[in-house]
This record gives structure tokens, C-alpha cells and sequence, in this order.
């Protein structure tokens, strides 16, 4: 009886700590996003108008829209102040000018795989030499230009290109996913190495030296990112015909068991990496806030669509609405709450 009664007097500690905790939580997270959006529109304002003014058709609405409300804002916004609470030091200027070219030239790398067909030794000349090309679109020219000035701003430039290859080499993987067939584990393994390098590509540009174990930490919460953005993407996936762990299940309690092993096996392993206790839980519960609680939101969302089709998950019956979680919504955003309180940081 004795033990009973210590477990849960832990547990009530745990979530009236979390329950105090996540306004706070949410707070920074709103205060962070809204001071990155201001810094985009001071610094990469002009060159996103004249960039608009001479594009030849190869940029378009959605590459703007990466820059100024996805990539470029969630890079620093939310990535970069999650590993500034991970150290316990604020992001400096410089860090914030790199992270944010590193967030804007993000999309365009993705469109010359996903859209405009550049071959692989035109993408890897890019990043071994972006200083002897100018580009012969416009979506390559502004794609050199931030590339440049990521480098400019990166505390150690050489770094930021190591792992930058790395991205590179997990986007040609990834185009397998664009073929039937893959095995589980095949597409489990594309989906976390694409995560975890990209993250430590934006890493790479901060002032702070890697600490031991880190390297392997945010590996995995890459690849948790990854998968977080594979949950919301299941429209536009199975629309392109892109095998993702959502795309190919039939189940999709199945899937979040597996979100929740990683999610689990990500966070104890940021233990592991030198950073204090208080730290590492603070960059937890951004890491919650931002992406997981959102997930077992959308998760909900499409196992209740699955409950619609004789309890098989089949994307091809839904419409966009029933597959899009609209994160938007004060519902969603009251669930996403609910769930960060509820779900105890391991």
C-alpha cells in the first residue's frame, strides 16, 4: 500500500508541475514565433521582393510561403530556442542570421528534388562550391544566396557543409520512398536518418562545441521532427504516392504506439547527452508543446476516419479535410494542451 501511495503521489507531483509549467510553455513558444516573423520581415524582406520581381516561374506562392512561415520561421523560432533552452543560454544575432538562411534555403533544396528535377551532381556541386555558381534559375540563385550567408553567419562553416552533405545523401534515399514496395523497417530508417542529419545541420551552426552524446540526442529527435512531419503530411504523401510509416498502415494505433516508442527512446536519450536536468526538461517540454502533443491530436483525427472505413485505415476513401488536422482550430489547439499536461515527460 505504501508504494501505491508513493507512485501516485509522484505522478500528482509530475502533472501539477506540468500543469503550472505549460502556460509558460506556451507563452514562449507564441513569443518566440512572433519575434522570428518580425525578424524575417527586417532581414530578408528585400531580398524576398526582388527575388519575386526577376523570378522566371521557378519560384512560386509555396517557396515564399516555406520561407516566411515554415522553414525559415520554425528553424529559429522554435528548433533554435529549443536547443538555446537545451544549453541554457539565449540565441545570439549571428546564430539567429544562420539558422535563419539555413530555414529559408530548406524548401528550395527540397524542390530540386521534389519539383524541378536537378540532378543529384548539380545539388552536390552546390554545396561543395556555392561561392563559383550563381544559379541559372531564380529558385537557384536565392537558394546560393542563403546557402552563402548561412555559411557567413555559421560558427563553424566547415561543419555546417559536413553535415549539409549528409542531408543530401538522406534526400536521395528518399526518393525511394517514391516507389512501391519498401519494407517497414526500410521506410522507418529513411524517415529517421532524413530527420536526425537535418537537425544536425541546423545544430551545426551554433556557437556552442557539441557536448558528449549529443550528436546521438538530437539524432533521434530529428528523426522524431521527421516523423512528427509525416503524420501531418499523410494528404499531400499519399496524393504523390510517397510511402511514409502513414501512408502504407492500415491501423493507425500502430503508428502512434511506434511515434510514442520513439518519442519515449528520443527524450530519455537527451539525458544522456551533458546537459543540466533543468535544461534537458525545458527543451522537453518545447519539444511536447511544438510537436508531439499536436501528433496524438492529428493521430486522433484520422483513427476516428478509420473508425468511418470498417476500421481500416484507407486514405484513398477520406477527403482533404478529414485527413489535414487543422491545427488552427481552438478545438485542436485545446486537445494539444490537454495532451502536453497529460503526458508525462520519461
Amino acid at each position: 500500500m505504501r508504494r501505491r501511495t508513493d507512485v501516485y503521489t509522484m505522478k500528482m507531483t509530475w502533472w501539477i508541475g506540468n500543469t503550472l509549467q505549460t502556460p509558460r510553455t506556451l507563452l514562449a513558444l507564441l513569443r518566440n514565433i512572433k519575434k522570428q516573423a518580425n525578424f524575417i520581415r527586417e532581414n530578408l524582406g528585400d531580398e524576398l521582393a526582388a527575388a519575386k520581381e526577376v523570378n522566371d516561374g521557378s519560384l512560386d506562392a509555396t517557396d515564399f510561403k516555406k520561407i516566411t512561415h515554415y522553414y525559415g520561421l520554425a528553424v529559429p523560432a522554435i528548433l533554435g530556442e529549443e536547443l538555446c533552452a537545451l544549453r541554457g543560454e539565449k540565441m545570439s544575432v549571428k546564430e539567429r542570421l544562420a539558422l535563419t538562411y539555413q530555414g529559408a534555403m530548406t524548401g528550395l533544396g527540397d524542390d530540386f528534388f521534389d519539383k524541378q528535377g536537378t540532378s543529384p551532381e548539380t545539388v552536390k556541386a552546390f554545396i561543395e562550391n556555392p561561392e563559383k555558381f550563381t544559379g541559372h534559375t531564380a529558385s537557384e540563385q536565392l537558394f546560393l544566396s542563403f546557402y552563402r550567408k548561412s555559411l557567413e553567419y555559421a560558427q563553424d562553416p566547415a561543419l555546417v557543409r559536413q553535415y549539409l552533405r549528409k542531408v543530401f545523401a538522406a534526400q536521395v534515399q528518399s526518393k525511394k520512398q517514391a516507389s512501391p514496395g519498401l519494407s517497414r523497417e526500410e521506410i522507418i530508417k529513411i524517415t529517421l536518418d532524413k530527420g536526425g542529419v537535418s537537425v544536425l545541420f541546423y545544430r551545426a551552426a551554433m556557437s556552442h562545441p557539441f557536448r558528449q552524446n549529443e550528436e546521438e540526442a538530437l539524432y533521434k529527435i530529428g528523426g522524431l521532427m521527421q516523423f512528427g512531419n509525416d503524420v501531418f503530411g499523410v494528404y499531400n504523401d499519399y496524393n504523390e504516392n510517397i510511402s511514409t510509416l502513414l501512408t502504407t498502415t492500415k491501423k493507425i494505433d500502430e503508428v502512434r504506439t511506434l511515434f510514442r516508442a520513439v518519442m519515449d527512446s528520443s527524450f530519455q536519450s537527451v539525458y544522456g547527452a551533458g546537459y543540466p536536468p533543468r535544461n534537458v526538461k525545458r527543451f522537453l517540454r518545447l519539444i511536447s508543446m511544438s510537436l508531439c502533443s499536436r501528433c496524438f491530436v492529428c493521430f486522433d483525427q484520422l483513427e476516428e476516419k478509420e473508425a468511418l472505413s470498417y476500421n481500416i485505415f484507407t486514405p484513398g476513401q477520406y477527403t482533404r479535410e478529414d485527413l489535414v488536422c487543422d491545427m488552427d482550430k481552438a478545438g485542436n489547439k485545446w486537445r494539444s494542451v490537454l495532451y502536453h499536461i497529460n503526458h508525462q515527460l520519461k
